[in-house]
């Protein structure tokens, strides 16, 4: 026999060295004090001076329970099991019945019994719901006696309830073990959980969801809970409330695949939320869930891959015009020099000659535009700002416009202050102001009129060239600045470009912390406004 143990911990029971249990003594378990009113039924029962309730820990015996006991039992230590007169119970599988322990040869000579005056002993097996040996029900006299049927009935029945309390037990601490269980699964996952129960009461929030709420708050009720959700639509939209998924799912409509934004942070993410409806096998409300499904990376990574196919396609259609014309033209006139007689007069030549050079340096300039492009992508080409006047870059790109402008007729005007300082790279702002410029009297028709104009405040420097152009329809200004973008007009109207300037002009001002806008111009029936800001 063996000592009672403490009753606030866990013991385990390994039963014929084969099955292990687990016995709490907490308040709902099997506790001190429930486990010593059972003990005292049991010697009533039994009309004995004493009753014993054990439990198997590993390899040794702790007593949980008991009812009179003699002097030297107060410490409740545990004790080897193969030295106990429950350790019999255990490995026969049997209730043992001994009606004198000092005589008995079934008693080991080193058990705790012999140093007390218990004379004769009754043990039953305690089981776990699977049938293994989980503790011992035992009651116990101070006088030798033979065991009527009827008190060992009593031990049986005590051993029985005991039985019950065990599986009761066992039973709550599967049901926890499940629970801390999911409740680490679901902390584990990056996908967002959340859960009501069918009062509308929350009851979980993952981890997961919770750091991307900045709250460790899961109490409270669903409806309070959703109106600090910070949700909107795709669109911006705030998200009633009621309309959550949750809640839509709480009352029994499931919301899935629904797009919506969190803003987190000061960053938006969009988000794939999902709300099920929790219900049991015969129909009934138990709650619901919103499974939180994170896509930012992913709807940015397939908006990239259509660009990029888009781009694809634009760049074979390139090759396929914008180069192959200049190489035609190149071929074409070769074979004309080639084809010449020997003795031609080099004047006349001199044609061909120059359309050769003139798709060389069609090509020239494209396969240029196309490394240039490359570079400012790939942060190739650092910017090597100095203080300059950028009044007077305006003026000089307006002079080498001049030609071009005088070819079609077309009035190119400027309106400069003598001085307005910035800090920049010259080359970069030199090459903007030409591709703005050229884009400017390309789509102008003959006779129109080409403005720049240059203002400046104590933070900003505003450039805005105005043409009387062909314009840009309202549903192609959101593409202007995409790379190999043409508009309908200029395929109509067969201009030629590779669909690369203002792409490269929106890369050289963004690399200068400014902005660049295109739009109609006010000022004219037609035409189109260009519009630079750069920080001084």
């Amino acid at each position: 026999m063996g000592q009672p143990g403490n009753p606030n911990r866990t013991t385990d029971a390994v039963t014929s060295g084969q099955a292990t249990a687990a016995m709490e003594l907490s308040p709902g378990g099997l506790t001190q004090h429930s486990a010593d009113r059972m003990a005292a039924v049991i010697a009533r029962a039994a009309h004995a001076s004493c009753a014993l309730i054990h439990l198997f820990e590993g390899q040794r015996l702790r007593l949980i329970g008991g009812y009179g006991l003699p002097p030297g039992f107060e410490q409740r230590q545990s004790a080897p099991i193969g030295s106990t007169l429950a350790g019999l119970v255990l490995h026969s599988g049997f209730p043992v019945v001994i009606c004198d322990t000092h005589t008995d040869v079934r008693v080991p000579m080193d058990a705790p019994v012999r140093s007390t005056d218990l004379r004769c002993y009754a043990g039953f097996p305690i089981r776990d719901p699977d049938g293994h040996i989980v503790g011992v029900c035992a009651a116990m006299n101070n006088q030798c006696r033979d065991w009527p049927p009827e008190q060992l009935a009593g031990v049986d029945d005590g051993a029985q309830a005991c039985t019950a309390l065990v599986a009761e037990h066992l039973a709550r601490e599967r049901e926890h073990h499940q629970r801390v269980f999911l409740d680490t699964l679901l902390d584990s996952l990056d996908t967002g959980v959340a859960a009501c129960d069918a009062d509308g009461h929350m009851v979980l929030v993952n981890r997961s969801l919770r750091a991307r709420l900045g709250t460790d708050m899961v109490a409270g009720s669903a409806d309070d809970w959703a109106a600090r959700l910070p949700i909107t639509d795709t669109d911006g939209t705030p998200v009633p409330p009621e309309q959550t998924p949750l809640l839509r799912a709480l009352h029994g409509e499931p919301a899935r695949g629904a797009q919506h934004l969190l803003h987190l942070h000061g960053q938006r993410r969009l988000f794939r939320i999902n709300g099920h409806p929790i219900t049991s096998d015969h129909g009934q409300n138990l709650g619901a869930v919103a499974v939180f499904h994170d896509i930012t990376a992913a709807h940015r990574a397939d908006r990239l891959q259509q660009l990029l196919n888009r781009t694809k396609d634009d760049y074979l259609n390139l090759v396929g015009h914008e180069l192959r014309t200049p190489i035609s033209i190149i071929a074409l006139y070769l074979d004309e020099l080639r084809d010449a007689d020997p003795d031609t007069p080099a004047a006349l030549l001199q044609p061909l000659i120059a359309g050769t050079r003139r798709g060389s340096d069609r090509l020239c300039r494209l396969v240029e535009q196309l490394l240039d492009l490359s570079a400012l992508d790939a942060g190739r080409s650092p910017l090597h700002p100095s203080d300059i006047n950028l009044s007077a870059v305006v003026t000089d790109a307006v002079h080498h416009g001049t030609a071009q402008a005088a070819g079609k007729n077309i009035s190119l005007t400027r309106q400069v202050p003598h001085r307005t300082p910035l800090h920049a790279d010259h080359a970069r702002i030199r090459q903007l102001l030409a591709l703005l410029l050229e884009n400017a009297l390309v789509y102008t028709p003959d006779g129109g009129t080409v403005t720049v104009a240059l203002t400046s405040t104590n933070t900003t420097v505003d450039l805005t060239i105005d043409d009387t152009g062909y314009g840009i329809p309202d549903h192609e200004l959101p593409h202007v600045f995409e790379r190999f973008f043409r508009g309908a007009i200029a395929t109509e109207l067969a201009i030629p470009g590779t669909g690369l300037g203002l792409t490269i002009a929106q890369l050289i001002t963004e690399r200068h912390h400014g902005t660049i806008t295109a739009g109609p111009n006010t000022g004219h029936p037609r035409g189109t406004t260009l519009h630079v800001s750069l920080p001084r």
